[in-house]
């Protein structure tokens, strides 16, 4: 979860904004809203969560 939301906020930077909105967990071609839950996947070596989220300039 960590690396996902430190992966957005760089990608905010790069592209001008300093912030991330909307964010949202994205795992098999499937969204998952949720103020305070995201879903990942669990293999038997690793897991994983994917996010999306909306870049703004606040």
């Amino acid at each position: 979860m960590l690396s996902a939301l430190k992966a957005l906020q760089e990608r905010a930077v790069r592209e001008g904004m300093n912030a991330v909105v909307n964010i949202q967990s994205y795992y098999k071609k499937r969204e998952f809203v949720s103020q305070t839950e995201y879903q990942c996947g669990a293999g038997t070596f690793i897991a994983g969560v994917a996010l999306k989220g909306t870049l703004v300039k606040l």
